[in-house]
């Protein structure tokens, strides 16, 4: 498995290109902003993006969605289940303050807790993990976790916007992701990576 990571968008959303090397299928998390340079690696290592994934719906990570899917347009939007309405109604997904513009979009596939998928020989599982959003989701592969703004580097996601819930978000991480191995990575959706074990011991808010 191969990740390439970009900052996009106005508030430099981390965005990832992810691709099985053998099968050279992948996926792209969080297109916070149109990135030209997403494009041009995944034309130079002959990618072929199956997926856009999105953890959450706020605006500064779906804001390169549409332009990406010009650059994809076979790719599948895939979010959880139950981000449907914030996905879908710009006076929730804080669109025009994060992106100076209000923007609406539908998934393609809205997956349910814990359930898997397969691109190329990668497996993922998605795992719901509310308390930022309503739907937020966290995406396992590999021994990584894709934990949006669910899980920060000793730091957590607000609760303070609309579907936000502190106690939820904590028992989102308490319960899903410090489930997994302490070796296992974990790729936020803003700041740098971490590991499940460095936030069991030196996360202040968890």
């Amino acid at each position: 498995m191969k990740i390439n990571h970009y900052l996009t968008g106005i508030l430099t959303v981390n965005t990832y290109m992810v691709y099985d090397e053998k099968t050279k299928e992948g996926f792209i998390v969080d297109p916070g902003g149109y990135s030209p340079k997403v494009t041009a690696d995944v034309k130079e290592a002959g990618v072929d993006i199956k997926y856009i994934i999105l953890t959450h719906g706020h605006g500064d990570h779906i804001g390169g969605v549409a332009q990406t899917l010009e650059d994809f347009p076979d790719a599948k939007v895939i979010a959880h289940e139950a981000e449907a309405e914030m996905l879908g109604n710009a006076a929730v997904n804080e669109s025009k303050s994060c992106c100076r513009r209000e923007i609406t979009l539908d998934a393609d596939i809205y997956v349910k807790d814990r359930e898997t998928m397969k691109i190329g020989e990668m497996e993922l599982t998605f795992l719901h993990t509310p308390g930022h959003t309503p739907g937020g989701m966290s995406i396992y592969v590999d021994k990584h976790i894709f934990s949006g703004d669910t899980l920060f580097c000793r730091s957590i996601g607000r609760s303070d916007f609309w579907g936000g819930d502190f106690r939820t978000l904590i028992n989102s991480i308490k319960d899903k992701l410090f489930m997994f191995p302490d070796d296992t990575v974990v790729l936020p959706g803003h700041m740098g990576p971490t590991t499940i074990g460095d936030e069991k011991r030196g996360n202040p808010f968890v």
